[in-house]
């Protein structure tokens, strides 16, 4: 989810007022006459069916004014995209203070695609990922209802509830054939924007997991509390990042790209275009930086990812992202109800789009300990022109140290190879400049 750090109070009005207020007085009033009389038709047509509905059909529990609206509403916006939608006003509620980290639910950030429901990523430390739940699973059955018999937005809904009440999902995922079922108590997720630590002495790894209000303030911190000067190296792992707000989006990848375009945003008018510009003030730029990137890195993160690639600031690696091109801004409506809309499709600095492409790393290593959901790949890894076998090091590695500061990490960070290729490439990368200094002198 890529939102706009906007929340807007959308009015109700009349679209013959909006064509008065509108109207300029250098056009034909006999035009501007016949374009408000044919709109007057539509919403004549639009209230007469809903009166006939109200007042006439069999069952009036079925057809409440309140009801109708939101089955208007509705039945429009499921002709869009996906991730435009109108969310009853609990969801709506809840969505709202996600960018704040922190909701009510199991921890699942999912897409509705053709009527699936698919787990973009499961939130650190939250009930889905502690269970197993993993990116890329289809939900098909939420407590033991077919997902196909509920009504979309309900579905999600449906993983929300209060802290301490259950909810059982059945997930279906590539490479096994029987589904998986899972039974999570839902808590309050309290999301934890950036995490890290040293690796070693002078290489730092940051894990942001969203996009909230302070992530950039957070990795800021993050950084000057290691000593930007004593950092060689970082590593940035974006992977099974959903994304969120766009301006810390632009604000983390202006840590590190002194000058030149971050993003470039198109709306419904194609002539003009917004560019977010990255500053020299603050910008990091005395160290390497490697960026970790999988399917389930989606929106905000992709931005990131790309703008660190266009700019040849960082090299990614891992598989191709989510590819989720397109900004959203939220809306309330007079009911407590909400419209979260797609205003926006967003570029690389080299206007490369990520719709439905997603951001190519640079260096393609599958995550062994997961199913990822590539599309356009070889079969297996060793297919793959210049590809990396880091399950064992190599004699480079076995030199240089890095074998010894790996087996210091926690044993679940020893065994992520995305992880420990990239630690590789970051580090091999300061052996040849040391090298290459040398040879100068």
């Amino acid at each position: 989810m890529l939102l706009r750090p906007l929340l807007l109070s959308a009015l109700v009005c009349s679209s013959v007022l909006q064509n008065l207020a509108l109207a300029s007085p250098k056009k034909d009033p006999a035009a501007d006459a016949d374009q408000t009389t044919a709109r007057y038709k539509n919403l004549e047509t639009l209230a007469r069916g809903l009166f006939y509905l109200e007042t006439m059909y069999v069952d009036p529990d079925k057809v409440k004014e309140n009801d109708m609206v939101q089955h208007a509403l509705k039945g429009i916006v499921d002709h869009l995209d996906p991730h435009t939608m109108l969310m009853p006003a609990k969801a709506f509620e809840q969505i709202t203070t996600e960018t704040q980290g922190k909701f009510g639910g199991v921890g699942i950030i999912v897409s509705q695609e053709r009527g699936k429901i698919i787990v973009v990523s499961p939130i650190e430390d939250t009930p889905a990922h502690r269970a197993g739940v993993k990116a890329g699973d289809e939900i098909i059955e939420i407590d033991d209802q077919a997902v196909g018999k509920i009504k979309t937005n309900d579905a999600v809904d449906r993983m929300r509830g209060s802290p301490g009440s259950v909810m059982k999902l059945t997930i279906i995922r590539k490479g096994i054939n029987e589904p998986l079922k899972f039974k999570l108590v839902r808590e309050i997720v309290k999301v934890k924007s950036v995490r890290g630590m040293m690796l070693e002495d002078t290489t730092l790894y940051a894990r942001i997991s969203s996009f909230q209000e302070k992530t950039a303030d957070e990795l800021e911190a993050m950084i000057q509390k290691n000593n930007p000067s004593q950092i060689k190296g970082m590593i940035l792992d974006l992977r099974d990042n959903p994304g969120g707000l766009l301006d810390q989006a632009v604000a983390v990848a202006d840590i590190f790209i002194e000058s030149g375009i971050i993003v470039s945003t198109v709306g419904r008018d194609k002539d003009k275009v917004e560019r977010e510009f990255a500053r020299k003030r603050g910008t990091l730029a005395t160290f390497p930086v490697v960026v970790l990137i999988n399917g389930g890195s989606a929106s905000a993160s992709e931005i990131v990812a790309g703008a660190l690639q266009d700019h040849e600031r960082a090299l990614l690696v891992g598989t191709t992202s989510f590819g989720k091109g397109s900004v959203q801004t939220l809306l309330s409506l007079p009911d407590g109800s909400g419209l979260k809309l797609t205003v926006a499709r967003y570029y690389t600095p080299k206007d490369r789009s990520i719709q439905a492409r997603g951001i190519r790393p640079d260096i393609i290593v599958s995550d062994k300990n997961s199913v990822e959901r590539e599309s356009g790949e070889a079969k297996k890894e060793s297919d793959l022109k210049g590809h990396i076998e880091s399950a064992d090091l190599s004699d480079l590695a076995t030199n240089q140290g890095i074998t010894k500061a790996i087996k210091n990490w926690p044993e679940t960070m020893q065994k992520d190879v995305q992880l420990t290729t990239g630690f590789t490439y970051l580090k091999s990368y300061a052996m040849f400049q040391r090298r290459n200094m040398h040879d100068r002198q």
